[in-house]
């Protein structure tokens, strides 16, 4: 469990950052099994590599810290790779069933 001193830590840093967020604060009308969150927060999405908060505009969609750059181009690339194995396995096994189709007429 987490300590009574960094809860209070965190729920501090937390409203430091609220004070912060001026006009990009926004209140959740939606009610949902009432566990309070009907709170303000400020618009944002996670970093796609260590989910803290960032920017709505920022792209792509990490942090900034050289762990997060080098996991999301190491990533990037590994989407790359597997998305060309794909195409070439499709490849392997469609074109031998697209000749035998034409080879039937």
């Amino acid at each position: 469990m987490v300590s009574k001193e960094k809860l209070k830590q965190k729920v501090e840093k937390t409203a430091n950052a609220l004070k912060g967020a001026g006009k990009k604060v926004v209140s959740n009308k939606k009610s949902s099994s009432g566990k309070g969150r009907n709170k303000a927060v400020q618009l944002h999405r996670h970093c796609r590599m260590c989910h803290v908060p960032i920017d709505l505009k920022r792209d792509p969609p990490i942090c900034g810290e050289q762990k997060c750059d080098d996991d999301w181009v190491k990533n990037r690339k590994n989407e790359k790779m597997v998305r060309i194995a794909f195409f070439v396995f499709a490849a392997v096994f469609l074109i031998p069933l697209i000749l035998k189709g034409f080879s039937a007429f």
